[in-house]
């Protein structure tokens, strides 16, 4: 009776699952029972060899990870320096250029100065000389008037008068008149 008992709700389960699953129990049975024994293989044979390659993929993962961000803090490096040299090339540009110009502006100034010095020197030069001839033709004509005022005063007195006293005298006289 107990048999049957056990028979009847083997029965009835079966039923229940068939009309529930679409499955014999029998069938879902073997199916529970061979997909724990595909549990136990996996975790006892594949289980350390799957984590040790996840671990592995992780690790490079991670190691990526940090190679990127140490290739990205060398790369803000050699951008900062880049940075501070071009910074410190354009001071250093603006530094020889002002430079260039202070010296320009004293070439300049120097030519400009030797060129009035030159100018200054032509100048004076060209005075003494204009003095010179100036002096040189009073000489020609003060000796020319000597000569005519000698050459006159013979012929106004009928004399015989010394013509190197008379023209001393008149010389004598000019230049008592000029100064």
């Amino acid at each position: 009776m107990i048999d049957l008992f056990y028979s009847s709700i083997g029965d009835k389960l079966t039923e229940i699952v068939r009309d529930a699953f679409g499955v014999n129990l029998l069938e879902l049975i073997i199916n529970l029972v061979a997909t724990v024994i595909l549990i136990l293989i996996v975790r006892f044979v594949f289980w350390d060899k799957v984590t040790k390659f996840l671990d592995k993929k992780k690790e490079n993962i991670k190691n990526t990870y940090k190679e990127t961000d140490e290739i990205k803090e060398e790369a803000n490096r050699i951008k900062e320096e880049a940075d501070k040299t071009l910074a410190d090339s354009k001071n250093e540009a603006k530094e020889i250029i002002r430079t260039a110009e202070e010296n320009a502006t004293k070439v300049k100034q120097r030519i400009i100065e030797d060129a009035k010095t030159n100018a200054n020197e032509i100048i004076e030069n060209s005075k003494e000389e204009a003095l010179r001839e100036k002096e040189d033709i009073i000489k020609e004509a003060k000796s020319e008037v000597v000569d005519i005022a000698s050459l006159i005063a013979s012929k106004m007195i009928d004399e015989n008068i010394d013509q190197s006293k008379y023209n001393d005298s008149i010389l004598k006289d000019l230049e008592d008149n000029n100064e």
